[in-house]
């Protein structure tokens, strides 16, 4: 439990995203290392993350995050969570539970 959120609010956290892009302009895999082919990104992995943790959704994504989206790259600087207006704490409730999930 990260943050000390259950699963049914980070999903409901996930849902205060305006998409406004803040978190892919900061992120170091896509400004310094032009992955923007390979990786998913910080949107995608906080929609991802919220499908991933409904009640009634039984597709696994976690493939898809691995293989074609690449969450390998992000090494968890938080400069994603640090600069969205709605404050999602992306890293800690969508990120690391994608990642753990490759394990």
């Amino acid at each position: 439990m990260e943050n000390g959120s259950t699963r049914c609010d980070r999903v409901q956290e996930f849902r205060k995203c305006i998409e406004c892009f803040l978190c892919q302009n900061v992120c170091h895999v896509l400004r310094d290392h032009a992955k923007h082919e390979s990786f998913g990104g910080r949107a995608f992995f906080v929609r991802a993350a919220g499908l991933e943790m409904h009640p009634l959704d039984g597709v696994s994504r976690t493939a898809l995050a691995e293989n074609e989206s690449a969450i390998g790259y992000c090494n968890i600087t938080k400069c994603c969570t640090e600069v969205c207006p709605e404050e999602i704490h992306i890293t800690d409730n969508a990120i690391i539970p994608l990642k753990e999930r490759r394990r």
